[in-house]
């Protein structure tokens, strides 16, 4: 009996190995691709009232907080650097100075729809204000600043300072004929004492009005003001009962001011501002000031050296130099070429 064997049938599974082919670069240059980042175009708020918001964002309540902390404030104590009083100015006012053209002859909404990114030295600046911890809005108002030249108010502080020093009376008033952005006014106010303002700026009178209303409203203080929307050049003075002067006019260079505003008028010439402006406003101001008053004004040196060689006024009584906040990270330059000096220069009427 033949038996048969089964065999089994082995399978043999072939398995593909994947070798890897090592290229060898062989006289080959490797190519290296450079990565272009693009940088990120800030993106900025386009409402004015949105931009001035992000910029100085000051509350009625926080103004006038402000101005309480002002009117508690130690005329011998006051310290030229402080802010007290900025608030509330910046609050009524600082819309109208960003909408102000500056030295160099743009405001700030002008220049914000400028290539100035494309500027390298300004587009720096803002990184770096960015990188201080600036939000982008204040990181631009602050190469605006540097390169164009804000316009500033005249702090209520050193108006204050001013008034405590020379002691005006209570019973009559100060006369500002350039009352512009309202630090002087908030200085007297502070102290109660009544104040006459002139200007030509009739986009002022809502703002002194609003402010007039809310001191009567949220504090004890009874704001004392008349406000007077003309030239002052042309203003009859002895209408109006003042036994003090305090000014700072707007400043001009040969052929413009260094400050343009609102219904502002035209002069050709600085020669013609002083002409048509600033003389006669000084010299009608003086002859109405009473006996024993005070005639102060804030302008630069060669300012007063035109008024002195006009002979509008009487043998100067004092000068106080006006402190200018820093412009630069370790302060104002202390070289006599660099260093820029400004002084309040004081008369008296005998």
């Amino acid at each position: 009996m033949t038996s048969k064997t089964k065999t089994s049938k082995n399978k043999t599974i072939k398995t593909k190995t994947k070798t890897s082919k090592n290229k060898t670069n062989k006289n080959k240059t490797t190519k290296t691709k450079t990565i272009k980042t693009k940088t990120k175009t800030p993106r900025f708020l386009t409402n004015k009232a949105d931009i001035i918001s992000a910029i100085k964002n000051i509350s009625k309540e926080d103004a006038i907080a402000d101005f309480e902390k002002l009117c508690s404030t130690n005329c011998k104590t006051i310290n030229p650097a402080s802010k007290v009083g900025n608030d509330i100015m910046d609050h009524y006012f600082f819309h109208h100075r960003i909408e102000t053209k500056s030295k160099r002859g743009i405001n700030y909404f002008d220049w914000i729809k400028t290539n100035w990114k494309t500027n390298e030295p300004e587009y720096r600046l803002y990184k770096v204000n960015l990188a201080n911890g600036k939000t982008p809005e204040k990181a631009r108002y602050g190469v605006f600043r540097l390169y164009y030249g804000a316009v500033n108010g005249f702090k209520p502080l050193i108006a204050r300072w001013l008034y405590c020093k020379y002691k005006p009376n209570t019973k009559h008033a100060i006369l500002d004929f350039s009352a512009g952005w309202g630090g002087r006014c908030i200085g007297a106010l502070s102290l109660g004492l009544k104040y006459i303002g002139i200007d030509t700026n009739t986009d002022l009178r809502g703002d002194y009005d609003r402010l007039t209303r809310d001191l009567q409203t949220h504090t004890s203080y009874t704001p004392e003001l008349e406000l007077v929307f003309k030239d002052s050049a042309t203003i009859d003075y002895s209408a109006y009962d003042y036994d003090m002067v305090f000014t700072s006019p707007p400043y001009f260079k040969k052929t413009r001011p260094t400050e343009e505003y609102a219904h502002m008028p035209h002069y050709a010439s600085r020669e013609d501002f002083n002409t048509r402006f600033l003389f006669p406003a000084i010299e009608r101001a003086w002859t109405h000031l009473k006996k024993g008053g005070v005639f102060a004004l804030n302008v630069p040196m060669d300012v007063y050296d035109e008024i002195k060689s006009a002979k509008l006024l009487p043998p100067l009584f004092a000068k106080h130099p006006l402190y200018i906040q820093p412009r630069f990270a370790k302060g104002n330059p202390t070289g006599k070429t660099e260093q820029y000096k400004e002084y309040i220069y004081v008369w008296k009427k005998i």
